[in-house]
């Protein structure tokens, strides 16, 4: 390789090694984010966690706010790829069994998104600048298909008449919640959240229990009894 070669091959590897490490400051900062919070979090706690000094991370990022929205706008494109098309790709459906895939997908994507749950609520408790900045951004707008569908089930009737606010929220809880206290899961109930299985019982576990309730169905007069295949694998530990 000739010296003019080598010097025109520099800038483009200067150009790969600063990508790289921009990835792993923003792959970082969505990790202290979201348990330290925006307050918590300081540019050196992301600095050693990329394995970057800190002033790179400040070559990247003037300020602390705007590292903040590059790492959340990384997780909302993944949310603007789970629900951007859901308006198309579920045209075909009655709208419950639309509602019935959308929390499916949401299920998956907080299971492989946990920061966004996480950073969501520590901002949804905070209010101010940053929600309202997240809120406004196309990705998160996404979810507003999701709302008019809920919306559209209260108007026809088949969904019964409770505040949707309310409904809204508790869909997004549940679905979110498991993957939020990992720890919890695994220590309580001894379950790895991260187990694809556990996530497609998860999301299976919710639609059952919002669309179709938590007490079975009985004949008038008929006590419950407890199914001979009961699964032990899911009770609390004592």
């Amino acid at each position: 390789m000739t010296s003019k070669a080598v010097d025109a091959q520099r800038p483009r590897e200067r150009e790969a090694l600063a990508e790289r490490s921009r990835d792993r400051i923003l792959a970082a900062a969505l990790d202290v984010f979201a348990h330290r919070g925006f307050d918590g979090a300081t540019t050196a706690e992301i600095a050693r966690q990329a394995g970057v000094t800190q002033p790179l991370v400040h070559y990247h990022f003037d300020t602390k706010d705007e590292l903040w929205r590059a790492a959340v706008t990384s997780v909302l494109d993944e949310l603007g790829s789970t629900f951007g098309t859901a308006s198309h790709d579920l045209a075909d459906l009655e709208p419950i069994a639309q509602l019935k895939v959308m929390v499916r997908r949401f299920v998956r994507f907080s299971a492989a998104n946990p920061e966004f749950g996480r950073i969501l609520s520590y901002e949804g408790a905070q209010g101010g600048a940053r929600l309202a900045w997240l809120l406004e951004q196309q990705s998160a707008g996404q979810l507003r298909f999701f709302h008019e569908t809920l919306q559209r089930g209260v108007e026809l009737g088949w969904i019964k008449e409770l505040p949707l606010e309310h409904v809204a929220t508790c869909l997004v809880a549940a679905s979110a919640y498991a993957f939020l206290a990992r720890g919890m899961m695994r220590d309580v109930y001894g379950v790895e959240v991260t187990d694809p299985e556990v996530v497609e019982r998860h999301a299976d576990t919710v639609v059952e229990l919002f669309f179709h309730g938590l007490v079975p169905a009985l004949p008038p007069g008929e006590a419950p009894t407890r199914p001979a295949r009961a699964r032990q694998k899911g009770a609390v530990r004592g």
